[in-house]
């Protein structure tokens, strides 16, 4: 499961590295091959200049040697399309240029005893030199530049002192109230607190230091405040993030906004955007608290001396992201989620009105602007259901590519054609998504088909580029990507009608998504498979659970027995705000593990794949299922990968992945 899943797609498209299978020759260039993982770049917009014509860009690869992905970091000036290479070979997280333009900011693990530990860096743009900035004995995770250069506003995550590697382990010892999270294992008592670094003189100082977490830091244009995210109080039984706002010379913080729900949350990573006056902040505003992911993401602008909201994308009925101002403080973008589309959006202050400005074929993930001439150029990035993600530029309503990584594959392989596809449920309800077929469809032949389900729940397939999909498209099954109910991009109402009722109304959904299916004509309804990852794999269980006539599923990092597997993930308080505790609502605990207890009605072979590490959607959830079949005497494997989390950080493991799934189909469905 993935909370702000829709912003946290925007901010970091997921590579999902595929494989193809023996189903056909090698021989045939138009296939989909193991071969194409390793030429494949995933490209990354990291930040624009102001002068609007230089980009900053990261183009991200499989080093297949090493087993790891390996980024590149470039700059492109769009005047004469001429590229550098800035960094490579060495490990590098955010970067941004400084506000003067001379360097470049980034973050990278420190020298010496900072070794473990990211630290601030800069390196010339003149040169290339690398200097750096912080020596600060904690683990750097966020940081923005003061408007003037000065000075630098960090988020430090100060934990306990490592144990030395030949000390026995320690015990944990766990006193909080959610002590779990995927990727950090175990919590502790380790705070993430706000820093400011003087750039000249090297020195830091603390700005933060109460028993809560701090994000997000975003400067005044004066460079003499900033505001930032925090929750007070239990904050792991509530999810009550404000906005503050501190002088930075002053130990006191002004409490800005007082929504008892998302104000800005880290999880979806959109920053406070201070107007260009500094009278006004931008920010995500969260919605019904008790209705947790299932409310929107709202751009909202709130005056910093009165306090008082204007919530401007209210009436649009979608999840908005990735806010930012116009130079001259007339124009809000921002990117919009509208059933199956992803695309920037502008709100006008003067005139108080919404306009869509990128072309709906371009599935937007990221973009940075800049006021040009008194023209608004946008750089962004985006896919399409027939190209992975590049880099574009919109300039007076005219859309020019700027990058070209991946015209090889697009040019020499055999791409899937997609079709948006709409079917009425049980209930007249209209559900949407996409049909992918082989490149050489015949609507004579009968196919294989593919149900595939997202993960979330609040979440989309969109019309971008899926790797997977073309890959089973390849190898000559049909694919169908269905947004049931619960998904995000139809609107609040179509969203929230999910809560508390996991497997019950979508799982109507994908079984009339089935018989949508069968009336196509070209459908083998012999060969029929499911599957899915996250909330994907946890609906696939639902679904061979009450509908038998699937004859393969594959369910990754799912889980069926949700009584049993209470406290153990990282959702403690998201589940009982949903269902109320097992012991005062009984009945929707057990509602909500249907799949498990209803494991005696399952006859579909089943694959589950799992992370050993993962903490989002533990492993004792794949476990219960695939024990209850192998008892079943239901053909049945569980895959495990070792020291993984939710999503996978080893290309191999990606590319097992992907293998195991075509194995398992084609042992099931095309033999």
């Amino acid at each position: 499961m993935n909370k702000n899943a829709f912003i946290t797609r925007l901010l970091g498209a997921i590579f999902f590295l595929v494989i193809s299978t023996s189903s056909f020759s090698s021989t045939d260039p138009k296939l989909i091959s193991t071969d194409d993982l390793y030429d494949l770049k995933e490209v990354s917009l990291v930040d624009l200049s102001k002068s609007g014509n230089v980009i900053i860009y990261s183009v991200s690869a499989v080093n297949s040697k090493e087993d790891e992905y390996q980024s590149t970091l470039l700059l492109l000036n769009t005047d004469n399309n001429k590229k550098r290479v800035i960094l490579e070979n060495i490990e590098f997280g955010k970067a941004q240029f400084s506000p003067d333009g001379t360097s470049i900011i980034f973050l990278s693990p420190g020298r010496g005893k900072l070794k473990d530990f990211n630290q601030l860096w800069a390196i010339s743009l003149s040169n290339k030199t690398k200097k750096q900035l912080t020596k600060i004995e904690g683990d750097i995770l966020d940081f923005e530049i003061s408007p003037n250069n000065e000075k630098a506003a960090l988020v430090v995550n100060i934990s306990n002192p490592k144990q030395e590697e030949d000390e026995t382990p320690k015990p944990y010892v766990i006193d909080r109230y959610q002590f779990k999270q995927d990727y950090k294992d175990f919590l502790g008592s380790e705070r993430d607190h706000i820093f400011i670094t003087d750039l000249k003189s090297k020195e830091s100082i603390q700005l933060s230091s109460d028993d809560t977490n701090h994000y997000l830091p975003s400067w005044s244009p004066d460079s003499k405040r900033i505001a930032y995210v925090t929750k007070k109080g239990d904050f792991d039984r509530h999810n009550n993030w404000d906005i503050y706002i501190q002088d930075i010379n002053e130990k006191e913080a002004i409490q800005l906004t007082t929504h008892p729900g998302e104000d800005s949350s880290p999880s979806g990573s959109s920053r406070p955007q201070w107007s260009p006056d500094g009278k006004r902040i931008a920010y995500l505003y969260g919605g019904d608290p008790d209705l947790l992911w299932y409310s929107l993401q709202e751009v909202s602008i709130i005056d910093v001396e009165s306090k008082e909201t204007e919530y401007i994308t209210s009436s649009l009925d979608r999840n908005t992201a990735i806010h930012s101002w116009s130079e001259d403080g007339e124009t809000v973008y921002f990117v919009i989620e509208d059933d199956m589309k992803s695309q920037l959006a502008r709100y006008s202050m003067s005139e108080k009105t919404i306009e869509k400005i990128t072309p709906p074929e371009y599935y937007l993930s990221n973009y940075t602007n800049s006021y040009v001439q008194r023209n608004n150029k946008v750089i962004f990035l985006a896919s399409s259901t027939t190209k992975p993600a590049e880099l574009y530029s919109l300039n007076n309503g005219s859309v020019t590519q700027l990058t070209f990584y991946n015209e090889d594959f697009i040019n020499n392989k055999g791409i899937g054609s997609t079709q948006e596809i709409s079917f009425k449920s049980f209930d007249n309800e209209n559900i949407h998504g996409m049909l992918v077929k082989p490149s050489n469809f015949d609507s004579n032949k009968k196919y294989p088909l593919l149900i595939r389900i997202h993960g979330g729940p609040v979440s989309q397939y969109g019309l971008s580029f899926r790797f997977d999909w073309q890959l089973f498209a390849s190898n000559d099954y049909i694919v169908m990507a269905v947004n049931p109910r619960g998904s995000s991009g139809r609107g609040y109402d179509f969203q929230k009608a999910l809560f508390a009722d996991w497997g019950g109304i979508d799982t109507k959904d994908i079984s009339a998504a089935l018989d949508y299916a069968l009336t196509l004509g070209y459908i083998d309804e012999n060969k029929l498979g499911i599957g899915g990852w996250s909330y994907g794999g946890m609906l696939t269980n639902y679904v061979i659970a009450k509908d038998q006539r699937f004859q393969a599923a594959t369910s990754g990092a799912g889980i069926s027995n949700l009584l049993s597997g209470f406290g153990d993930d990282q959702y403690i308080r998201d589940y009982i705000t949903e269902l109320g505790t097992p012991w005062d609502n009984t009945e929707a605990w057990l509602r909500v593990s249907h799949p498990f207890l209803n494991a005696g009605n399952i006859t579909t072979p089943t694959l589950f794949l799992v992370g050993e590490k993962d903490y989002n959607v533990p492993l004792i959830g794949s476990e219960q299922m695939y024990q209850a079949l192998k008892h079943l005497e239901i053909p049945t494997e569980l895959i495990i990968y070792p020291g993984q989390h939710h999503s996978f950080s080893i290309p191999s493991y990606n590319k097992d992945v992907l293998e195991r799934y075509l194995d398992w189909y084609e042992k099931y469905l095309t033999n």
